[in-house]
């Protein structure tokens, strides 16, 4: 056993920490040690086994966005992104300014569900078929077993591949609120445990198969999604490309079609797009979201095109956002104040919106700083403390 896992049922979470933290000069490391604002039993006990303290990212706010969800009046929503990268924010904040001056952004969020796909092995590529054929006549009470799991479930859907003898189930959930995955992992426990182990000559190799995807980059999640799909679009005219983002809209449209689309073809990228996981990994930090998610959040791609009116049409579509207002470590205060800052009652429709809408923002400021050679120099002055007369 590891010395730094205190197995004492006499011991409060509160004590094993402090134990812990004996082990080192707790002096030097005072920064790290803090957990004035964590709640030490709880996260103890769902949140971060051997905990030792906790880590300061600096949160800035990079504006407002003025956004028109489907069937809703528009609103105005604060950006607020956890990071350590200087100039973000900046740029952002003046991609922001551009999607404001037009009007705002059009949003339009699908949530998906959660998906987990276990890997069964039959004795044949036959009986591997007879078991596909089973889940589809079955999916009543498949649906019954999960979802008496958790009252915020509900299974959607089961798709099947099979290789050989082995079947690919993978099975997709509403699960609310939540993000989700543990449920799912749950729910498909439980349905092995009274329901498939009693299947003939049938075994669970894995209730995860990498056919889920999960926190890995794949064409199955950009095809069909997980979680939510979201997509920003915005119309700017030629005077606020040129004010705002200082380029002219034909440039614009230009570096992106040679860096995002030829440049992620040389490259065989299926991330479409100049830097979507900035954005997404400091909301993801900023509001209590599992990160390892921005792996598969970042295949989103952006389309800028030059219309005939001389106007530049541009959109972000993220496939696959996995995220949720409530489970997993939302509850933690700082995580918490973060969303209702952004907007009092966030739901996650809404914050996955708010993603697009910013990564929107960011690649519109981004490529146009690429593309007038002003990265450098924004990055020099911003991110260095050095002095440039250029902005971002």
């Amino acid at each position: 056993m590891s010395k730094y896992q205190i197995k004492s049922n006499k011991l409060s979470a509160k004590q094993k920490l402090e134990q812990r933290q004996e082990i080192f000069a707790t002096e030097k490391f005072s920064a790290l040690f803090n957990v004035a604002e964590l709640p030490v039993e709880k996260v103890s006990a769902k949140n971060c086994e051997n905990l030792i303290g906790s880590v300061e990212i600096p949160v800035g706010i990079a504006g407002d966005v003025d956004l028109q969800f489907s069937q809703k009046e528009k609103q105005t929503y604060r950006v607020l992104l956890a990071t350590t990268e200087g100039a973000l924010i900046a740029s952002t904040a003046r991609g922001l300014k551009a999607i404001n001056q037009a009007g705002g952004a059009q949003v339009f969020v699908k949530k998906i569900g959660m998906s987990r796909a276990p890997v069964f092995e039959l004795e044949s590529g036959k009986a591997a078929r007879k078991f596909e054929q089973w889940l589809k006549e079955n999916f009543a009470e498949i649906k019954e077993i999960t979802e008496k799991t958790s009252n915020h479930l509900e299974l959607l859907e089961v798709k099947t591949w099979i290789r050989g003898k082995y079947v690919f189930a993978r099975f997709v959930f509403d699960t609310q609120q939540a993000m989700g995955m543990n449920m799912v992992t749950i729910a498909l426990r439980q349905l092995w445990q009274e329901k498939l182990k009693d299947y003939p000559k049938i075994k669970l190799i894995s209730l995860s198969s990498n056919v889920c995807v999960d926190k890995k980059p794949s064409g199955i999640n950009r095809l069909l999604g997980r979680g939510y799909q979201a997509q920003a679009e915005v119309v700017l005219t030629t005077e606020l490309v040129r004010k705002v983002l200082k380029i002219e809209p034909e440039n614009l449209a230009k570096i992106h079609k040679i860096k995002n689309l030829i440049g992620s073809n040389v490259a065989e990228s299926l991330a479409q797009n100049m830097h979507q996981a900035n954005v997404l990994a400091a909301m993801f930090l900023a509001t209590g979201q599992d990160v390892a998610h921005v792996v598969e959040a970042a295949q989103g791609a952006t389309t800028i095109e030059l219309q005939a009116d001389e106007k530049i049409y541009a959109a972000v579509n993220l496939p696959n956002l996995n995220l949720g207002t409530v489970g997993g470590g939302t509850y933690l205060p700082a995580f918490k104040q973060a969303r209702e800052l952004m907007n009092e009652n966030l739901t996650p429709e809404e914050l996955a919106g708010i993603m697009a809408a910013t990564c929107l923002a960011a690649e519109l400021s981004g490529l146009a700083a690429l593309a007038t050679h002003s990265l450098a120099s924004a990055h020099q002055k911003l991110g260095r403390e050095q002095k440039s007369e250029e902005k971002c």
